[in-house]
């Protein structure tokens, strides 16, 4: 259901890395950037040069320049891939009760052979009575948490030529 925007997140969280990773992949570089309002003015100290007003940009540009140093953006790689793998491994709701088990639960939800063979019988009786495959209850919620938290860890990315297709991908 989600797969598309998993991997398009995965991708870009793998850019993310790659491009913070870069300005400091020289011994002399600082991961770290600093802002500075000194005496002889803002600047921002970037490890191996200096940006200042007289490079054309104002203070709050160099604030927020050295706010998006490789340090920070790489703690936020790894706070958006631990998002994306909670969300990924979230669970349906089980149940000792068939009737009670989410009708999209799986194995890897907990369920052991035979329970998980009487669920397929069950969801297959309710195809052939609805007419549509079974889908997440809102009781369980686990399908929409997964495409909600997808979604939004997305979100920063929807200037990327492969969001909208990553977004509606997975939607049937």
């Amino acid at each position: 259901m989600t797969d598309a925007l998993a991997a398009f997140l995965k991708a870009r969280l793998d850019e993310d890395e790659q491009t913070a990773t870069a300005p400091s992949s020289a011994v002399w570089a600082s991961p770290e950037w600093r802002f500075t309002d000194g005496d002889d003015g803002p600047f921002v100290d970037l490890g191996t040069n200096q940006l200042a007003e007289g490079s054309g940009l104002n203070a709050a540009e160099l604030e927020h320049i050295a706010r998006q140093d490789p340090a920070r953006t790489l703690r936020e790689v790894e706070a958006k891939r631990g998002l994306l793998d909670a969300a990924l491994t979230d669970r349906h709701h089980v149940s000792a009760d068939q009737y009670e088990t989410c009708p999209r639960a799986t194995a890897a939800d907990g369920l052991d052979e035979t329970t998980l063979a009487a669920l397929e019988d069950l969801n297959e009786e309710r195809r052939q009575e609805d007419g549509v495959e079974p889908k997440c209850w809102d009781s369980c919620g686990r399908d929409a948490r997964v495409r909600r938290t997808l979604e939004l860890l997305a979100l920063p990315h929807s200037d990327h030529p492969e969001y909208e297709e990553a977004l509606t991908a997975d939607q049937a």
